[in-house]
C-alpha cells in the first residue's frame, strides 16, 4: 500500500486533516522542511488510533512532529507519514489539588500559563522553551535547573510493534528521565502526560515566569527562526562556550548563521536551507574537534535525507 492509498483508506473514518505533500517549513521553528508524503493531524484519540494502525499495519515509515522546535528536516522532507497532535490534542484537566492531565499537543508555555493562573508550581522556569508537551518530555526539556521529568507521573503511549498497536500508561518511576533523553522509543506516541504538581501564590509564580523570560531575550536569539540549542552540552562545559572560544559566532554558511547571542544557536536570517544548517552544524563539529578535542553531539533531530552523513 502506498501512500495515496493509506490517505483514500483514512479518508472516510478520519475526522481530523489528512494532505498529500504538505510542505513542512510553516510548521517549524526554523522555517525550513520539504514536503511530508502525508500529513496527518488527527482530531483526537480515535483518529491517532487509527492511523497508527495504518502505519502499523503498511509498514510505512512515519515520525511525530509537535511544536516544531529542536528539529531540522530534509529539503526533500521526508516520504512518509508525519503527525501532528494538534488542535486535536490540546486539552488540560486538574485532578484533585495538585495532579494535571495534559494531552500531548499542547504548548508547553501554553500549559505553565494555565498552571500558574491555578497557583501550581513547577513548570514556570521552563517558560519560553518553544515546544509541544509530547516533544517537552519525550526530550525531558530541562532549564534553570528545572525538568519537566521532575514533575511527570505517568505517560500514556501508543506503541507499534510489528502490525500491531497498543495502548499502555507508563508510570513515571519504571522510566528513565536522562539529560535531553528518555526512554520513550520512537515507536511509542506519546498522546497524553499526568502531572503533579506543587501548591504555591500566583504572583510568585509569575514573577519567576518573567524572570526566566528576561533572561531568555537578552541571551537568546529570539527574534530570528531557530530550532533553539544545536548541541547538547558535554560533561563540565556548554557547547555554546565551546563555539565561541573556537570564534565560530557569525560564521554563515547560505542563509544560516551561528547567532552572535549565543553559539549554540544557528538562525536562519532568511532563505535557509536544511542543507546550509546541516553543513554549518558539520563545520562546527569539525572545528570544535580539532581545537578542543570534543566531538560535539547534536540535541536538534536530524529528519530526511540531508544529502551526507554528518561527522
Amino acid at each position: 500500500m502506498d501512500i495515496t492509498e493509506i490517505a483514500e483508506a483514512l479518508g472516510q473514518w478520519f475526522r481530523g486533516n489528512l494532505q498529500l505533500n504538505k510542505p513542512l517549513a510553516d510548521l517549524t521553528t526554523f522555517r525550513i522542511g520539504g514536503p511530508a508524503g502525508l500529513l496527518a493531524m488527527p482530531k483526537g484519540i480515535e483518529d491517532l488510533k487509527l492511523i497508527t494502525q495504518e502505519i502499523a499495519s503498511s509498514g510505512m515509515d512515519f515520525f511525530v512532529l509537535g511544536h516544531g522546535s529542536n528539529v531540522l528536516i530534509s529539503d526533500l522532507g521526508f516520504p512518509g507519514i508525519v503527525l501532528v497532535l494538534g488542535e486535536g490534542f490540546k486539552r488540560i484537566k486538574r485532578q484533585g489539588k495538585d495532579k494535571v492531565y495534559v494531552e500531548a499537543g499542547c504548548e508547553l508555555n501554553r500549559l505553565i500559563a494555565w498552571t500558574i493562573e491555578r497557583d501550581l508550581a513547577g513548570l514556570e522556569l521552563l517558560a519560553g522553551i518553544p515546544g509541544s508537551i509530547g516533544g517537552s518530555v519525550r526530550m525531558n526539556a530541562e532549564a534553570q535547573g528545572c525538568s519537566i521529568g521532575d514533575t511527570v507521573r505517568e505517560v500514556s503511549v501508543l506503541r507499534l510493534e510489528g502490525k500491531e498497536v497498543s495502548d499502555r500508561q507508563m508510570p513515571a518511576q519504571n522510566m528513565h528521565f536522562g539529560y535531553r533523553k528518555t526512554d520513550i522509543e520512537d515507536n511509542e506516541i506519546i498522546y497524553r502526560v499526568k502531572l503533579k504538581l506543587d501548591n504555591s501564590g500566583k504572583d510568585d509564580l509569575e514573577a519567576r515566569r518573567k524572570e526566566v523570560m528576561r533572561w531568555r531575550k537578552k541571551n537568546q536569539p529570539l527574534a530570528k527562526p531557530s530550532a533553539g540549542s544545536i548541541f547538547r552540552n558535554p560533561a563540565g562545559t556548554s557547547a555554546g562556550e565551546l563555539i565561541d572560544r573556537c570564534g565560530l559566532k557569525g560564521k554563515r554558511i547560505g542563509g544560516a548563521v551561528v547567532s552572535e547571542k549565543h553559539a549554540n544557536f544557528i538562525v536562519n536570517t532568511g532563505g535557509a536551507t536544511a542543507r546550509d544548517v546541516y553543513e554549518l552544524i558539520d563545520s562546527i563539529k569539525e572545528e570544535v574537534r580539532s581545537r578542543e578535542g570534543i566531538e560535539l553531539e547534536e540535541e536538534i533531530k536530524l529528519i530526511g535525507d540531508m544529502g551526507g552523513g554528518s561527522s
